[in-house]
């Protein structure tokens, strides 16, 4: 007897907890593999894409994110599509504390609300430099961005999709945040990625960040492929393991038709 009274409040936190991580899981699944659609009454879209812009590193180039926008405003584009990795994260690498110009999710969160471009509206996904405290501490980071910035918004962990409903037919994006290093060859990951999209539920167009490179390949298993570059400088961690920086943003133009999609990719790039 008085060991069941004993474990009462054991068992008491412990419903709790499962409770608390139930909530947590269903306020994801709101969002975690819900395809978005977008309705429009024009067959060309123009979207901007981006990726891993790493706030509160100290190799963040906030500068050439913000001229970016500027030109992607300009160029027409309705929307940023991000491939993740909007904050710089914390332990994600032996020795990336030394690489960070703001410590802590507070202070990443703060860095963002004061930097973040708004004069487009921003869809995002996050990546593994953002699930790095959900990692350390459960911290539901995309939506803490989303509260932050309203004027981003919060698509999924790692992977979303976004179907945009023209005259002319469905065409549809998948934003990827994958996971493992850069491969020998640009196009080898982007390559294998793609072999491993199931048949018949293949995006139109693939957007993929984490590489920090550039590159678009215009169809590959009938999907356009792009690696979505980065806004965040060479990073000693990059330096020492031969990786380069692609730094700069796409804009993109489909235009969608009923027995082929004319697609354009314009990478602009910044040089540091």
């Amino acid at each position: 007897m008085f060991e069941e009274t004993h474990g009462q409040p054991k068992i008491k936190a412990l419903q709790r907890r499962l409770s608390e991580e139930s909530a947590k899981v269903a306020a994801l699944s709101d969002v975690q593999n819900k395809v978005t659609i977008e309705r429009t009454e024009e067959n060309t879209l123009t979207f901007a894409l981006t990726g891993d812009r790493h706030t509160g590193s100290l190799y963040a180039h906030t500068e050439a994110l913000k001229a970016f926008y500027e030109y992607a405003e300009s160029a027409g584009a309705a929307m940023v599509l991000d491939c993740g990795d909007i904050l710089d994260g914390h332990r994600v690498y032996k020795g990336q504390e030394f690489e960070l110009r703001d410590l802590g999710i507070d202070a990443q969160i703060e860095r963002l609300k004061n930097t973040a471009p708004r004069s487009i509206p921003t869809k995002f996904i996050t990546g593994n430099h953002d699930a790095s405290f959900k990692n350390l501490a459960g911290v539901p980071v995309g939506k803490m961005i989303q509260s932050a910035v309203p004027e981003y918004e919060f698509l999924g962990e790692d992977q979303a999709r976004i179907a945009f409903a023209t005259p002319e037919g469905r065409f549809e994006i998948m934003l990827l945040h994958p996971g493992g290093g850069s491969a020998y060859a640009l196009s080898y990951k982007p390559q294998k990625i793609t072999e491993s999209l199931e048949g018949g539920s293949k995006p139109n167009l693939l957007g993929i960040g984490h590489f920090h490179k550039a590159e678009f390949i215009p169809s590959y298993r009938n999907v356009a492929v792009f690696q979505a570059g980065t806004f965040e400088k060479q990073t000693p961690f990059m330096a020492r393991q031969g990786l380069a920086a692609h730094v700069g943003g796409w804009i993109v133009s489909v235009t969608v038709g009923k027995t082929s999609n004319v697609i354009r990719g314009e990478f602009v790039a910044f040089y540091v």
